[in-house]
């Protein structure tokens, strides 16, 4: 027997059929609203060809292509806070607020910061709170600090940090810190001259300054030979990350920063409560004149993601900015264990182009056809496969929401 199609609207009368209309309109409108704005990721993106840097909502990176929206970003990235991107413009030192939009950047609010010096080559930012930022950086051989609430767009205080001071001849190099509850770690070395002319080489040893919080009084100050330089480039990349209380730094000895004639790249781990470097704990990436090690990105459940390069790679300074000469490894920091990640290489950048959220990590790799390619780690399974991809060379990686 042939079944029979029944017409609903037959037995609605009219004003019901209205408001079933309505109500059909009103969802559909919700739903276009959120896929559009409803975006996890956003991308900071390099356009070689064009010679500008853009912003890229992305609403998945597993695959699809994300596409570059709105204005040139006019400045660096210092941090990403309740959807919005906290840049640096250095052209007229103002700090300013963006939010992020399926359309783009849109600027909220700025402050003037002529009057509050600020050096991005030597600077890091720390976090307080949720939405409060501790920007470090050295100025004129001064370590100095600025606390900016990111919620009020206001800077709380600026001073200066009383960091011994560097001996006759050398200047402080190789700067990174973390802010560990009640504490203020700073890291840093010495070297004749200046970082950007590679010329001479380090001093072999690690220092750092410990300052009570939030009051930033100096309280101590200790000093561990095993390795050097533990951090440069701090605010485009990362070379230190906090576990449990417990922080991990890697010194960068090698010939793109410290070109220390003997150093290894190792990471040193300061135990919760601890006055100096766990003295058996040395996690070794690679033996002088063999391998290096640089950046040092924080995935969560006691995992990083580091650069290592093939010394013998190296014939000249310029292999290290222009060849890809370096690839991913994947570091287990509790058990002192390296995995390599069958990537392609890539080049050695000192930017934000790893993240992590709680179950994947993500890595991008950027291709000579001037495009990029994101990887997806599963940090459960460890298994590895390609994401979206995207056009230009990704500088940031972040997540925006859950």
């Amino acid at each position: 027997m042939a079944s029979k199609s029944i017409d609903v609207n037959r037995y609605l009368p009219g004003n019901f059929r209205l408001l079933f209309l309505f109500i059909f309109l009103v969802i559909c409108a919700c739903d276009g609203h959120k896929g559009k704005d409803g975006f996890n990721f956003g991308l900071i993106v390099y356009d070689q060809e064009k010679n500008v840097t853009r912003f890229m909502p992305v609403y998945s990176m597993q695959a699809g292509k994300a596409e570059a929206k709105g204005i040139d970003v006019p400045g660096m990235t210092i941090a990403v806070y309740d959807h919005c991107y906290l840049l640096m413009d250095k052209s007229d030192q103002s700090f300013l607020k963006y939010r992020a939009t399926a359309e783009g950047l849109v600027l909220e609010q700025s402050i003037d910061m002529k009057a509050i010096p600020w050096e991005p080559y030597s600077g890091w930012v720390n976090w307080v709170n949720d939405h409060t930022i501790l920007l470090g950086s050295v100025v004129d051989e001064q370590f100095r600090y600025i606390e900016i609430d990111l919620k009020e767009m206001k800077v709380l205080r600026n001073g200066l940090l009383a960091v011994p001071p560097a001996p006759k001849g050398v200047n402080y190099t190789g700067m990174s810190a973390q802010l560990v509850k009640d504490k203020l770690f700073i890291f840093y070395t010495y070297q004749k001259g200046f970082m950007r002319e590679h010329v001479n080489p380090p001093d072999g040893s690690i220092y750092t300054a410990v300052f009570n919080f939030p009051g930033l009084e100096f309280q101590n100050s200790f000093q561990d030979n095993r390795t050097t330089w533990p951090g440069s480039y701090n605010i485009w990349s990362s070379n230190s990350l906090v576990l449990n209380d417990t922080v991990y730094v890697l010194g960068q000895p090698g010939g793109r920063t410290g070109n220390h004639p003997t150093a290894p790249s190792a990471i040193l781990r300061l135990n919760k409560g601890a006055q100096t470097f766990d003295p058996g704990y040395l996690f070794k990436l690679g033996s002088h004149g063999a391998q290096e090690a640089y950046t040092l990105y924080n995935l969560g459940h006691g995992l990083a993601v580091t650069r290592i390069v093939e010394s013998s790679v190296i014939s000249q300074f310029d292999d290290y900015m222009l060849k890809r000469i370096s690839r991913y490894e994947l570091l287990d920091l509790r058990r002192q264990k390296k995995i390599n990640l069958r990537l392609p290489p890539v080049l050695l950048d000192f930017i934000m182009d790893v993240t992590a959220d709680e179950s994947f990590a993500y890595l991008s790799v950027y291709q000579e056809n001037d495009k990029s390619q994101i990887w997806i780690y599963n940090l459960r399974s460890g298994i590895l496969k390609r994401g979206a991809e995207v056009n230009g060379q990704i500088i940031r990686i972040d997540k925006l929401a859950d």
